[in-house]
């Protein structure tokens, strides 16, 4: 199938890309790298009736550093991050996150601001975004606002962005150079959308155990979840010493599931994640991925 008609601009700059989406109204979507909204579009689950094409706003694919972390332009694509053609201020996190995105030429369309509006928690962005606290910058012709990721992605597919904004920058705060980060994605084949993606960040020695820890899960419920019970039973305790059988019980908590009623199916997805979370605690404790 084919999308069905629709009418195309693609402004040059910020001003008249807004201008735009609030003429199109609620039969207007912006469109970037166009990895998600074209198979949509195309499988006639999405029908606009006006596209707003962001690839000719050149301001809005660019990266610089800022005083607590970097800003990149919401079409920044993730080639831009895997290359280090923008400034890494994570310390080889976004980097590495954005090598394991889709394929080449996936990752030489698709963009990050894209990636947050299209709100898939089985994506790298929407998990490691929220772990890092990043925020996004976000423009109308109504005015501008900031928008923490943790509060912009509202479930599937659904954000908190008003049908004229759109996203023109992300912020990102730097890591602390004490700071160790693991990310571990679980996938098929390399490249696909996660079945488990997990992102650790605190402080711990080489092998030692942890003292601050935060955990991050995609792919487990409509947006990424901060594991809460979880960083409780792993602050104070080393990776070595987490076998993913330690983890079920507090991940179920986190994820809101009565352990002893959970079926085969749910006991599997919930050893899946448990092995997600331990290999990233893993990872963050060598340093092997910063």
């Amino acid at each position: 199938m084919k999308a069905p008609d629709f009418r195309y601009h693609r402004p040059t700059t910020v001003d008249e890309a807004i201008a735009l989406l609030a003429d199109a109204g609620d039969d207007g979507k912006v469109i970037a790298g166009g990895q998600s909204l074209v198979p949509i579009m195309n499988m006639r689950l999405a029908e606009p009736e006006t596209l707003v094409d962001l690839t000719g706003v050149d301001e809005l694919r660019t990266g610089s550093k800022t005083p607590s972390g970097a800003c990149y332009g919401a079409t920044t694509t993730h080639m831009m991050f895997e290359y280090e053609l923008v400034p890494d201020v994570t310390r080889g996190l976004l980097p590495h996150a954005a090598a394991g995105i889709g394929y080449p030429a996936i990752r030489n369309r698709g963009t990050v601001g894209g990636s947050l509006a299209h709100s898939d928690s089985s994506a790298e962005w929407p998990t490691v975004m929220a772990a890092l606290d990043a925020a996004v910058h976000v423009r109308s012709v109504r005015g501008a606002r900031t928008v923490p990721v943790r509060e912009l992605l509202l479930g599937f597919f659904t954000t908190a962005l008003e049908p004229d904004e759109l996203i023109t920058e992300v912020e990102v705060p730097g890591l602390a150079p004490t700071a160790r980060w693991g990310m571990y994605k679980m996938c098929r084949r390399p490249g696909e959308f996660a079945e488990s993606l997990a992102v650790a960040l605190g402080e711990a020695e080489p092998d030692g155990p942890w003292r601050e820890v935060e955990l991050w899960l995609g792919a487990a419920a409509d947006r990424p979840l901060r594991l809460n019970s979880t960083e409780e039973a792993v602050r104070g305790e080393a990776s070595a010493d987490l076998l993913p059988d330690r983890l079920v019980a507090p991940l179920a908590a986190d994820l809101g599931q009565d352990l002893s009623a959970i079926d085969p199916t749910g006991r599997h997805a919930l050893q899946l994640h448990a092995v997600t979370v331990q290999r990233a605690l893993q990872s963050a404790e060598r340093g092997d991925t910063a």
